[in-house]
């Protein structure tokens, strides 16, 4: 549609293909395939110049605003690129999510005001497709190769306990027989539990 729109206002093959920066062979297959395609002639072709058929001033309307539409559309896109806008759907667990990214939204939402940020905190395994979220924070390694993970920090786990819970357990020869006699203290994550374990200091 372009090269016809160019051909419609060079009047030639050769001015249209001057234009373009392609060959006039090139221009005049372009305008076959599109003949070809609607079913139409829109072009009279002579030696020296081509002009419009009914068909083809009533297509080149048409043309025109199509091409001005893609073009307005494409000016949007680029804007958009150059300017966040929009709803950012996100998603992490509670404790991430409350202590470290949710500090960070009030700068970031002032930064980008066109952004609305939709902050959802939940421990359970979520799908981005399906849930519409456009990002998710978690640890571990990513199973779905077909999404995009970029890594930010090593997550490290710590067991703590206070002096007074421990005093039932006094330290004994080895740090494996106090550990032993330790009780399980907590579940940790959805599905799995872990028996935490802290020495005296």
């Amino acid at each position: 549609m372009e090269v016809f729109a160019a051909v419609a206002d060079a009047g030639s093959f050769a001015a249209a293909a001057h234009a373009a920066g392609i060959s006039a062979a090139m221009v005049g297959k372009h305008i076959r395939q599109l003949e070809e395609y609607l079913g139409v002639q829109l072009l009279n072709r002579t030696t020296r110049r081509q002009s419009l058929t009914d068909a083809g001033r009533n297509f080149l309307e048409r043309t025109r605003i199509v091409l001005a539409e893609l073009e307005a559309a494409e000016a949007l896109a680029a804007e958009s690129r150059a300017r966040p806008r929009g709803e950012l759907r996100v998603n992490a667990p509670y404790a991430f999510g409350a202590h470290s990214l949710a500090p960070l939204l009030p700068a970031y939402m002032a930064d980008n005001p066109e952004v609305t940020v939709r902050l959802t905190l939940s421990d359970r395994i979520v799908d981005l497709v399906d849930e519409g979220y456009d990002c998710v924070f978690r640890a571990g390694s990513l199973h779905d190769s077909a999404l995009i993970a970029r890594g930010l920090n090593p997550l490290r786990l710590i067991a703590c306990a206070s002096p007074t819970y421990f005093a039932p357990y006094p330290a004994g020869t080895s740090r494996g027989s106090r550990a032993a006699r330790l009780p399980r203290l907590c579940r940790f994550g959805p599905r799995r539990a872990l028996d935490l374990l802290q020495r005296r200091r």
